[in-house]
């Protein structure tokens, strides 16, 4: 046999991934914020959640992107772990239409011949458009690579079907069927797409190269090998992606040993359904194989989801504090979810500097531990530097431009607030005054009242209280540096009690203005930074 069938297999199978990776990298650009807030509204309940997965992926046809944008929006805190199992058992379902869609337009159809035309115009939009029309280039000119691909592989796999013969591979057999699926979990590792490997099965199928139950057990391989994505995002991640990861592998395996299982009732029911519909041919049966056992694992799973996610977090449990865990690589690749996820987590560094504050004037806290987590809050800032480090492309927007100047804002203003917090001894004895002791506790009620509402569990109106505190603790460090001078004139104070107090007061005004700084750029990051009406509370360039 000559080399040229399998050149055109192999052929075949890289222009249908490279078409399938250009649409999919075109329809995430035009997606890019938008995929975050579909995923952020239709991600409530488990149905919710799973019918966005589904429509996603289906969508963007790649439930690699689904799954890896999915562990990332779990680890920035975007949707729950509980939510992502819905999100996940969905793109499992919506991966199959990639099935229909190569079965009908592929090889029912047969618009291959508008392939070219669809790749040349694509290249020119990319050429010559803006970066809307460059992105929708980039998903036409993907498009008509999918299908001259389908092409080459119906090409070749025509070619294979006289040379081949697949009958060592009994699917009436245990060792038989075993091969099959750890073939079928090969295909899709090596492609790295189970979307391409389930299209060169039914381009086998529909040459008739290998027979429907052969093709179904690579099926069931493929649906398992696609996890090999989700473990690939789960190396060196969070325990959040971790686990979704691990949900993700959990359940494809169950599936696929269900299936197994009672193999002969799925390829029955396929073929029940091929027939029903009216077409017949073994590649709708296969497209069909492929969505009805994956639905069928999902009605199974989704009401469990609860104890399906119980029991990945006992199995993945997450003992130390993490500040940082919203900060998770595999977002890095959509700038707006990656904010998003900066936002988060300087939210929680700044309500747990908060409560370490509260915490220390209750006197719940010694002055060791206040260290210690004070070490705790700066290490995760540096771990937010270097996430931010990394995050390049904003795709030539003002706003992301804007909204990571914000976040950098929030930053050295936090990083002034453990310097603030860091002096100890003003610390101590503030709690030892109770004049000053008032005043702080007057800063941290009102801190802890912003903190809440701008993590969504807080009224609105504690904003403007917040303002209002810091402007006012500014006036009491004016009015008592003032009054304090005077006193030590009078001789009240000596010189150096006097330094003292008017330190002690000028420490709180600056952790006063530090958080609320802080926070206020926390709250613009979702819009146009507008301008504030600041009364810049003590002297110096701090009022930023």
């Amino acid at each position: 046999m000559s080399t040229q069938p399998l050149l055109l297999v192999i052929g075949g199978i890289g222009i249908f991934l490279l078409g399938m990776t250009l649409m999919t990298d075109g329809l995430r650009t035009l997606a890019g914020d938008s995929l975050r807030k579909a995923l952020s509204r239709f991600t409530g309940g488990r149905i919710s959640s799973f019918l966005s997965g589904a429509g996603i992926t289906a969508v963007i046809q790649s439930s690699g992107t689904t799954t890896f944008a999915t562990i990332g929006f779990v680890s920035a805190g975007l949707i729950s772990f509980e939510q992502s199992i819905g999100v996940i058992l969905g793109a499992n379902v919506g991966t199959t239409s990639t099935s229909w869609i190569v079965t009908y337009l592929g090889f029912k159809l047969k618009i291959g011949i508008i392939s070219y035309p669809a790749v040349a115009i694509g290249a020119l939009l990319k050429l010559l458009g803006d970066h809307r029309k460059a992105a929708l280039g980039i998903i036409l000119a993907g498009f008509g690579m999918i299908f001259l691909g389908i092409d080459l592989l119906q090409e070749g796999m025509h070619a294979f079907s006289d040379s081949f013969n697949f009958s060592a591979y009994a699917y009436d057999s245990f060792s038989g069927k075993m091969a099959l699926v750890v073939a079928g979990i090969i295909m899709t590792i090596l492609m790295q797409s189970s979307s391409a490997a389930m299209t060169a099965t039914l381009a086998a199928l529909n040459a008739g190269t290998i027979e429907f139950p052969q093709a179904a057990l690579l099926a069931i391989g493929q649906n398992i090998g696609t996890t090999f994505v989700s473990a690939l995002g789960a190396i060196g991640a969070t325990i959040p992606a971790k686990r979704t990861a691990l949900a993700h592998i959990l359940f494809n395996i169950f599936v696929g040993n269900g299936v197994l299982i009672f193999l002969p009732f799925f390829l029955n029911l396929s073929l029940y359904f091929s027939k029903l519909v009216g077409q017949g041919e073994h590649i709708v049966a296969l497209s069909a194989f492929h969505t009805i056992f994956n639905l069928a694992g999902c009605i199974f799973v989704l009401p469990i989801t609860r104890q399906f996610a119980h029991l990945i977090i006992k199995i993945l449990p997450e003992h130390d504090i993490n500040l940082a865990r919203n900060l998770d690589s595999s977002v890095l690749m959509v700038p707006e979810v990656a904010l998003e996820a900066v936002r988060r987590t300087l939210i929680e560094i700044t309500g747990y500097i908060i409560e370490s504050l509260a915490a220390i004037f209750s006197k719940g806290l010694d002055m060791k531990e206040f260290s210690t987590r004070l070490d705790t809050a700066d290490r995760a800032l540096g771990r937010t530097q270097s996430f931010l480090r990394n995050l390049r492309s904003f795709n030539n927007s003002p706003l992301l431009h804007e909204r990571h100047t914000n976040v950098i804002h929030s930053i050295e203003h936090l990083h002034r607030l453990i310097g603030a917090c860091r002096e100890e001894s003003n610390i101590a004895s503030l709690i030892k005054n109770e004049e000053l002791d008032n005043i702080a506790r007057l800063l941290i009620n009102n801190a802890e009242s912003i903190h809440a509402w701008l993590s969504g569990t807080g009224s609105a109106d504690m904003k403007f209280r917040a303002e209002k505190t810091s402007q006012a603790i500014a006036e009491i460090r004016k009015s008592t540096r003032k009054e304090i001078l005077e006193k030590t004139s009078a001789g009240y104070f000596d010189t150096e009690e006097a330094f003292q107090l008017i330190e002690k007061v000028r420490m709180l005004d600056r952790i006063a203005f530090h958080i609320w700084r802080a926070i206020l750029h926390l709250e613009d990051i979702n819009t146009p930074l507008s301008p504030h009406a600041i009364n810049a509370s003590f002297d110096g360039n701090d009022a930023t």
